[in-house]
């Protein structure tokens, strides 16, 4: 691999965990998508903490998506495109700080309600903020990166419902939001798989094709044992459903790479 290209996926690598400074206008789409991505996965291992008491896998991930999500959404504000941008982020920030507060008190179901709650409308102001910074760019590498990201973020929230469901949360939306986000899911997959076979860019390239191939191997995994009524034990659903999403970030990685 040529040393330039090694070191574009080294930056996701790093920009993932939180570490690396936003320099681009593909850098704040990868990280405006893992705050959507972090904040499902927050909500899941908040209700999986009350599941599996006394978990530390679990608490510490916990604790550590808290604050990586703190310190996305600093540099994201620092990084705003706009006044505008930078407004609504300032919005988030105050939802996050509300999510943050119940989720530190002691788990209870009524609590996890919230914070699936919360969960949700967090998701949509930043899909808000989103469609701001892509109306202000045409870039294909910003429509692609948004899409292989929307489909890690995706898997996260299905596992979300399926862990809220199995949780017996009080709360009879979550069927219909478990079916609405798989479907969701579907369609960003047959979105991809179209774009790598008909867009030149994409077609070429062979590492984009198998990571395609494998987020739709791990999908079909997915829809053949998680569904809101099976007995896949929610550790088990946990494991079956990351494989998903690390093929996603793998894809976004390597989109990144393409059009660094």
């Amino acid at each position: 691999m040529k040393l330039r290209n090694y070191l574009g996926v080294l930056f996701v690598i790093i920009s993932l965990s939180g570490k690396a400074q936003i320099k681009n206008m593909n850098d704040f789409i990868i990280n405006l998508e893992e705050l959507r991505t972090l904040t499902e996965r927050l909500a899941k291992n908040y209700i999986m903490k009350g599941i599996l008491a006394n978990n530390p896998k679990i608490v510490k991930q916990l604790e550590d998506d808290s604050k990586k999500f703190s310190d996305f959404l600093i540099n994201l504000t620092d990084s705003a495109l706009n006044e505008e941008i930078e407004i609504e982020l300032q919005k988030l920030n105050l939802s996050w700080m509300l999510m943050d507060r119940i989720m530190k008190k002691k788990y209870d179901g009524n609590a996890a309600i919230k914070v699936v709650r919360y969960a949700d409308k967090m998701s949509e102001e930043i899909e808000t903020i989103a469609e701001m910074v892509n109306s202000a760019t045409k870039l294909k590498s910003v429509k692609l990166l948004r899409l292989s990201s929307e489909g890690r973020m995706l898997s996260q929230r299905l596992l979300l419902y399926y862990i809220a469901a199995k949780a017996k949360l009080r709360d009879t939306e979550i069927p219909k939001k478990f079916e609405e986000t798989k479907k969701d899911l579907y369609n960003v997959i047959r979105i991809l798989i179209d774009q790598s076979e008909k867009d030149p860019d994409l077609k070429a390239d062979s590492g984009v094709l198998m990571y395609v191939e494998m987020i739709k191997d791990s999908y079909d995994k997915v829809r053949k044992n998680i569904t809101i009524d099976s007995k896949v034990h929610p550790k088990t659903a946990n494991m079956i459903v990351n494989q998903m999403t690390d093929n996603f970030e793998l894809l976004t990685q390597i989109l990144y790479e393409k059009f660094e």
